[in-house]
C-alpha cells in the first residue's frame, strides 16, 4: 500500500485542505498509480474534479504545470527556468551553495548533481541576492516560486480553476527526498485566486503573511484586524525561554502547547513515518520489521516529550512558533534535540523533526556495532572474497543525452522492425562503406515511424557518417569511431538496463524507505587466483539483498552455464540473477530459462521480470524491512 496527499483549494486561510489517500501501488507505471489515486478519491466522493500536476499526468494542463515543465522568469537568467531547477539551484548548504550554474542545466542533470547531496545540512535558499529561510515553513519557498510562475504565465494557470482537487504522484507522503509538492502549491494558487488575493504572490513576506499566518479575531480594544495580524519574523533570531518561565496562557491560547495525547495523533500522520524510522534507526533501536521500528521511534519520541513536559525542559521560541526539547537513549549514547513547529500546512497544525548531536557516546565501538546498515552490492562482493578492480557509479555515467538515447533505443526494441535494424547494423559493424536495410513488407506505419525516430536520434548524436531514410529502405554509412561501435555493440543495452533498475530502486527508496545501492561494469578479481577476473554488467542491493543483471545484445555464442556457476561463487541463488538479451523473443526467453535456473528477459519484458524477481526474493527475506540487526 502507498499514501498520497490530495490537496483541495479553499478561498480562505490556509487556502488548501489536505487529505491523505491510501491505495494499492501498481509496480512499473506512474500513470496506473495516478489512476489508482484518483479512483480512491472518487470512491468516497465521485463528484471531485481532480487534476494530476506532474510530468506523468495524462491531462495536458496537469503536465504543463508540473515542476519540470512550469517555467519561472528570473532577471538574472536569459531564459526562463523550470521551477524544480530554480528550487535546487538556490539551496544553500553548510558546505556550499547556492549553485547558480544549475540554472542553465536540464532538470535531469540538476537532480543528479552530487553537490546537492554531499554539501551538508540545508540552511536556507538564496535567489537573486535575497535570502529565504527553511524554518518555520520549509514548504513555503517552493510554493511561493510555483505560485509566482503561475502568475507570470496566466494561460497555464487559467485551466486550474476548473478543478477542485490536485494530486502529485511524485510527492510521496513518507519520502526522504523533498523536491516540492506541486499539488499543494497549485491548490494554494487556486484558493488565492478565488479569494482575490493573488497580489500577495508579489512578495515572499506577503505570501507568508497571507498563507501561513492564521488571522486573529478582532480584539476588544477595537484595533483593526490588519493591525492584529501576526507578521512572522523571517530571519531575526529569538531568545528561547523555558516553558515554566513564560506567562500563563489565557483561555484563548490554552492549547498552544500540545499535550501527550495530541502529540500521539500528530505522530500517526503518514508524513511522520519516515522521520520516526530515521529516529529509531539513529537511536540504535532494534526491530524485526519497518512497522515495528516506526512504532519504537514513536514511543521514543513520546517518552522524551512527556519527560520534557514533566521536568519543564521544553524550550519555546515564540517568534518562530517553535518548541525544542532534549532526547536521549542511554543504551546507545544517542543525544538529539526534538523540534516541534506550528504549521497550518500539516494536519493538527504541527510538524516535528529532530537534530542529532555528535556525542562521545555515539562514537563508542559497542554503539557502532549495534547500528549496522545493510550491505551494499559492492560490500557483498567483497565479503565473497573479491577485489573490486573497476566500477561505474551513477555519477560517472555518460552524458544525459547519451543515456536518453540508450533508454529510447531499449524502449523501441518492443518493435520487431527495430530489432531487425539493430541486428543488421551489428552484422556489418566491422565493415566499411554504406549499407541498405530493407524495411520488411507489411510493416506498419507505427513501426516505420519508430524506426525513423531512432535512426534520426542516432544520426543527431553522430553515429552515422551518412544516412537517407526512404519509405522502403534505409541507406546508411556508420561513423568510423570506436566509441560509436562500442555503443551500438552493447553499451546502449547496459545503459538501458541500469536505467530500468534505477527506476525500480527509486520506488523502493521512496515508498518503503529502503536502503539501496547500484553500480555497473563491475570488474572483480579473485584474490585467491591471480589473473582470474569477472565483469558484472549491473549489480544492486535492496536492504542488503544482492541482485545481479547481465545484458547481452546478441543471442549467438553465449555461455549460459558460466552465469549459473558464477552465482555459486557470488554466494547468491540463480533466482537473484536476470539475463537480458535484446535479440530473444518472449518465447525464446522462456526457452532459455527452462534450461537454466535463472530469469531471462528481453527489452519488452525487463521491467516485469525485474519487479517479479525482486519482490519474490525480498518477500522470502522479510518483506523488505530496514535491517538493524
Amino acid at each position: 500500500m502507498a499514501t498520497r496527499t490530495i490537496c483541495f483549494p479553499i478561498s480562505g486561510y490556509p487556502y488548501c485542505r489536505e487529505q491523505p489517500v491510501t491505495f494499492t501501488w501498481i509496480k512499473g507505471s506512474k500513470r496506473q498509480n495516478i489512476r489508482a489515486v484518483h479512483d480512491a478519491v472518487h470512491t468516497t466522493d465521485p463528484d471531485v474534479s481532480i487534476l494530476e500536476v506532474s510530468s506523468a499526468s495524462v491531462q495536458p494542463e496537469g503536465e504543463a504545470v508540473s515542476s519540470l515543465r512550469l517555467l519561472l522568469h528570473l532577471d538574472s537568467v536569459a531564459q526562463d527556468v523550470p521551477i524544480s531547477t530554480v528550487f535546487e539551484a538556490t539551496k544553500v548548504f553548510e558546505h556550499g551553495g547556492p549553485f547558480a550554474d544549475l540554472l542553465t542545466c536540464e532538470p535531469p542533470k540538476v537532480h543528479k548533481d552530487t553537490r546537492l547531496r554531499t554539501s551538508g545540512e540545508l540552511l536556507r535558499y538564496s535567489l537573486e541576492g535575497n535570502e529565504y529561510p527553511t524554518e518555520p515553513y520549509m514548504d513555503s519557498f517552493f510554493e511561493w516560486l510555483y505560485c509566482r510562475a503561475l502568475k507570470q504565465f496566466p494561460e497555464k494557470a487559467e485551466p486550474l480553476s476548473r478543478y477542485n482537487a490536485f494530486s502529485d504522484i511524485a510527492a510521496a507522503a513518507d519520502s526522504k527526498k523533498y523536491y516540492g509538492d506541486s499539488s499543494r502549491a497549485a491548490a494554494i494558487y487556486v484558493g488565492l485566486a478565488a479569494a482575490g488575493k493573488l497580489s500577495c504572490i508579489d512578495s515572499y513576506e506577503l505570501f507568508i503573511a497571507e498563507v501561513y499566518t492564521e488571522p486573529k479575531p478582532l480584539p476588544k480594544s477595537g484595533k483593526s484586524e490588519a493591525a492584529s495580524k501576526m507578521t512572522p519574523e523571517v530571519s531575526a533570531p529569538a531568545k528561547e525561554t523555558p516553558a515554566d518561565e513564560l506567562p500563563q496562557p489565557d483561555n484563548a491560547n490554552a492549547e498552544v502547547i500540545p499535550d501527550a495525547a495530541q502529540m500521539e495523533h500528530i505522530l500517526e500522520l503518514p508524513k511522520a513515518t519516515c522521520l520516526l524510522l530515521s529516529l529509531a534507526k539513529n537511536a540504535g533501536l532494534s526491530a524485526n520489521n519497518s512497522s515495528e521500528l516506526a512504532y519504537k521511534g514513536k514511543e521514543f519520541f513520546l517518552t522524551a516529550y512527556q519527560k520534557a513536559l514533566k521536568n519543564k525542559t521544553l524550550q519555546i521560541n515564540v517568534h518562530k512558533n517553535k518548541f525544542t526539547f532534549p532526547m536521549e537513549e542511554h543504551d546507545s549514547g544517542f543525544h538529539a534535540v526534538g523540534v516541534l513547529t506550528r504549521s497550518p500546512a500539516w494536519e493538527y497544525g504541527w510538524k516535528f523533526n529532530y537534530l542529532a548531536e555528535n556525542t562521545s557516546g555515539a562514537e563508542k565501538p559497542e554503539v557502532k556495532a549495534k547500528i549496522q546498515k545493510p550491505l551494499t552490492a559492492l560490500e557483498h562482493l567483497e565479503r565473497c572474497g573479491y577485489k573490486i578492480v573497476q566500477q561505474v557509479v551513477p555519477e560517472k555515467l555518460p552524458p544525459i543525452a547519451v543515456q536518453r538515447m540508450a533508454w529510447k533505443t531499449g524502449e523501441a526494441l518492443c518493435d520487431p522492425v527495430v530489432v531487425d535494424f539493430l541486428q543488421f547494423i551489428r552484422t556489418h559493424m566491422q565493415s566499411d562503406g554504406s549499407f541498405s536495410f530493407r524495411i520488411p513488407k507489411g510493416a506498419s506505419k507505427k513501426s516505420f515511424a519508430t524506426l525513423s525516430e531512432i535512426a534520426q536520434t542516432w544520426d543527431k548524436m553522430g553515429l552515422f557518417a551518412a544516412i537517407v531514410i526512404y519509405p522502403q529502405n534505409i541507406v546508411y554509412e556508420l561513423a568510423q569511431n570506436e566509441t560509436v561501435r562500442h555503443f551500438l555493440s552493447g553499451k546502449w543495452l547496459e545503459l538501458f538496463v541500469e536505467h530500468q533498475v534505477q527506476q525500480i530502486l527509486n520506488h523502493y527508496q521512496e515508498e518503503q524507505s529502503a536502503e539501496v545501492s547500484v553500480c555497473s561494469n563491475v570488474v572483480l578479481s579473485e584474490t585467491a587466483s591471480v589473473g582470474s577476473t569477472h565483469e558484472l554488467d549491473v549489480v544492486f542491493s535492496i536492504n542488503g539483498k544482492f541482485f545481479w543483471v547481465e545484458a547481452k545484445s546478441s543471442s549467438r555464442s553465449i555461455d549460459y552455464g558460466k552465469y549459473a556457476s558464477l552465482c555459486e561463487k557470488l554466494n547468491v541463488t540463480p533466482e537473484s540473477l536476470l539475463l537480458v538479451n535484446s535479440d530473444l523473443s518472449v518465447e525464446e526467453c522462456e526457452g532459455v530459462s527452462y534450461f537454466w535456473n535463472y530469469r531471462v528477459a528481453n527489452c519488452a519484458t525487463i521491467t516485469q521480470e525485474l519487479e517479479s524477481m525482486i519482490a519474490k526474493q525480498i518477500e522470502s527475506t522479510g518483506n523488505a524491512v530496514l535491517s538493524t540487526n
